[in-house]
């Protein structure tokens, strides 16, 4: 009887094996904040409506060269133009960015704007090494 119950167990319970398998682990990478990140940001608190401001300043802290993209979310894309250097570049603009250096992204918001935030999203890419910095935001001033 013992025999049998070995049998089936044996038999039926299969190799006890797996083909994939979903595991947590966790990490030791501390969260910075955004002037302290890999790609330091620092946001302005606010722009000017009918007007040239600052909108975010981009530091590469990398030991490499790096290409910044900053976008507009979409729903800013009809009120405001992103000027990089004084040349207006629209809803995106891509520059490439030495290892310590800075830029500033500058936005061009439209007198009659239609909404009091303006949302826009960062990316960085370098060095085998790409961040992304999206949903970020600021007021728009009147």
């Amino acid at each position: 009887m013992i025999v049998a119950l070995v049998a089936v167990a044996a038999g039926g319970a299969g190799t006890g094996a797996f083909t994939t398998a979903a595991l947590d682990r966790g990490s030791s990478i501390p969260i910075a904040g955004d002037e302290n990140g890999v790609v330091g940001l620092g946001v302005s608190r606010s722009v000017q409506s009918n007007a040239t401001s600052r909108l975010v300043t981009v530091t590469n802290t990398l030991d490499t060269s790096t290409r910044v993209t900053v976008s507009l979310d979409e729903n800013a894309r009809d009120d405001a133009d992103l000027v990089v250097n004084g040349a207006t570049e629209g809803d995106t603009a891509n520059v490439r960015l030495a290892a310590g250096k800075r830029r500033s992204f500058d936005v061009d918001v439209a007198a009659n704007a239609t909404r009091s935030t303006l949302g826009f999203d960062v990316t960085a890419t370098g060095g085998g090494v790409s961040v992304s910095a999206p949903d970020r935001s600021t007021t728009i001033s009147t």
